[in-house]
C-alpha cells in the first residue's frame, strides 16, 4: 500500500518536525504558567530563549501572536486549556476547560497544542473528554495533540509513582495524544519502564526551580540517557541567570554533545 498517502497524515508529520529534531529528540520550554499565575517570567525571556535556539516553547495565546519571529526557527506549542486562575481561592478539583479549538491553533501557524490531563482524579473525565474532543478536532486538519499527563492531578490523589506515571501516559496516548509531557519517577533509570508502554514520544517536565543550574543540564541529560525522548523545562529555563545560555547548555545535553560537569 505503499502508494496510499494521506494529506493530513503528511501535515501532522511535518508540524512534528518542526520541534521535534531529526534524531528524535527535543528540547522544549514552557513559557505558560503566567496563564493561570498572572506572573511569571520577564516578557523579555521570550526573545531571550528564542536566541538559544529550543526546538519549541510551549506558550499563552499572546505570546504566540505578540513574537512571531521567536517562531521563525522554533516550533509552536500552543496551551488550549485554562479559565481557572490562582486569583480564584475557592478553586478546587479540575476547573480547567478548552479556551480555543483547533483551528484557532492553525490560524496562529501552531505545530502543536497542550493541554492538561489527569488521569486517576477523582473528576478524571473531565480531563479525558476534553483530550478526546481536542485529539477529533486535531486529526481532521493534522494538528499534533500533547497531553501534559499528571497522574491524580497536582494534588497526587494517587501517588507519582513509576506505575501510575506510565499508566497514565499510555491512558492519554491510547485515548490519542501525539506526544506526552510528564514527571520522571524518582528514580531516573525507572524511567525506561515508563517509555516501554508509551507509543508516543515522552518529555519530561523539569519541576520546582533547581538551585544549581549544573544539576539541571545533568536531569536533562539523565533523563534522555533513560529513555526519554527530550524534555520541557519552565521556570528552570526562564529563570536561569542567562536563559539564552542554559537553552544552548540544554540543547548540547540533550541532543548528545554536552559535557555534564
Amino acid at each position: 500500500m505503499e502508494s496510499v498517502a494521506s494529506a493530513v497524515g503528511a501535515g501532522k508529520t511535518r508540524r512534528t518536525r518542526r520541534f521535534v529534531g531529526s534524531d528524535g529528540r527535543a528540547v522544549l520550554v514552557a513559557i505558560d504558567m503566567q496563564l493561570a499565575t498572572g506572573s511569571g517570567p520577564a516578557l523579555k525571556v521570550v526573545e531571550e530563549v528564542a536566541e538559544g535556539q529550543p526546538d519549541g516553547m510551549l506558550v499563552t495565546w499572546q505570546i504566540a501572536r505578540r513574537y512571531p519571529e521567536a517562531f521563525a526557527e522554533c516550533g509552536l506549542i500552543l496551551r488550549m486549556d485554562g479559565a481557572e486562575t490562582h486569583l480564584d481561592r475557592n478553586a478546587a478539583g479540575d476547573g480547567l476547560s478548552l479556551m480555543y479549538r483547533s483551528e484557532h491553533a492553525a490560524v496562529i501557524g501552531a505545530d502543536a497544542v497542550i493541554l492538561m490531563v489527569y488521569p486517576g482524579m477523582r473528576e478524571e473525565k473531565r480531563s479525558l473528554r476534553r483530550l478526546a474532543a481536542l485529539v477529533g478536532e486535531c486529526e481532521r486538519i493534522g494538528m499534533p495533540v500533547v497531553a501534559e499527563s499528571i497522574p491524580g492531578g497536582w494534588g497526587r490523589e494517587v501517588p507519582w509513582d513509576t506505575e501510575n506515571i506510565a499508566r497514565s501516559a499510555r491512558i492519554c496516548v491510547e485515548i490519542g495524544a501525539d506526544a506526552i509531557k510528564t514527571m520522571a519517577p524518582t528514580q531516573v533509570d525507572e524511567l525506561g519502564d515508563v517509555v516501554e508502554g508509551c507509543e508516543a514520544p515522552l518529555f519530561v517536565l523539569g519541576g520546582p526551580k533547581r538551585d544549581d543550574e549544573h544539576e539541571v543540564v545533568r536531569y536533562a541529560a539523565g533523563v534522555v540517557a533513560a529513555g526519554a525522548s527530550g524534555i520541557c523545562f519552565g521556570r528552570n529555563v526562564w529563570g536561569a541567570s542567562d536563559p539564552t545560555k542554559m537553552v544552548r547548555r540544554l540543547g548540547r545535553a540533550v541532543h548528545g554533545t554536552e559535557e555534564h560537569a
